[in-house]
C-alpha cells in the first residue's frame, strides 16, 4: 500500500469516527470547503447537497433525528489514488437509533467518495450514501 493510499484511508477512516460520534467539527476538518464542486448525497436525501453550507445543515440536523450510531463498522473499502484524485468504495455495517422509534435502523450502506489532496492533506469533495436494500 503505498504512503497516499495509506493516508487517504487514514481520512476515511477519521470520517467515519467522526460521523459515529456525531462531531461536526471533525467531519469540517475532513472536507476541502473551499472546493467549488461539492457533493454529499445522504441516503434519505432525494437530492443532494451542493453547497459547504447546505452539507454544514444536514449534518446540524442529525442530532434532531438520531439519537445515537451504535455502530459504524467497516466490511469493506476499497481505495483508488490517481495523482491529487482519490476513490473510496466501502461497505458499511451500521445501526443508528432514531429518536421516537424503538428499533434502530440497522443494515449495510455503501458508501462511495472521492477525496483531492489539499495542501498536503486529503480531504473529501464528494460522497454518497446508499443502504443495502433486501428485495424479496
Amino acid at each position: 500500500m503505498t504512503t497516499d493510499e495509506q493516508r487517504v484511508r487514514a481520512t476515511w477512516t477519521a470520517y467515519g469516527e467522526a460521523l459515529q460520534a456525531l462531531d461536526l467539527d471533525g467531519l469540517q476538518a475532513l472536507w476541502d470547503q473551499e472546493y467549488s464542486d461539492l457533493l454529499y448525497q445522504p441516503e434519505e436525501y432525494a437530492r443532494p447537497c451542493r453547497t459547504w453550507e447546505e452539507i454544514v445543515a444536514y449534518w446540524t440536523g442529525i442530532p434532531a433525528v438520531v439519537e445515537r450510531i451504535a455502530e459504524w463498522r467497516e466490511l469493506e473499502t476499497d481505495v483508488t489514488v490517481a495523482g491529487d484524485l482519490a476513490l473510496c468504495f466501502s461497505t458499511l455495517a451500521t445501526s443508528m437509533h432514531l429518536h421516537g422509534i424503538e428499533e434502530p435502523l440497522t443494515g449495510e450502506v455503501r458508501f462511495t467518495a472521492a477525496l483531492r489532496r489539499s495542501g498536503g492533506d486529503w480531504r473529501l469533495v464528494h460522497a454518497h450514501e446508499s443502504r443495502q436494500l433486501v428485495v424479496p
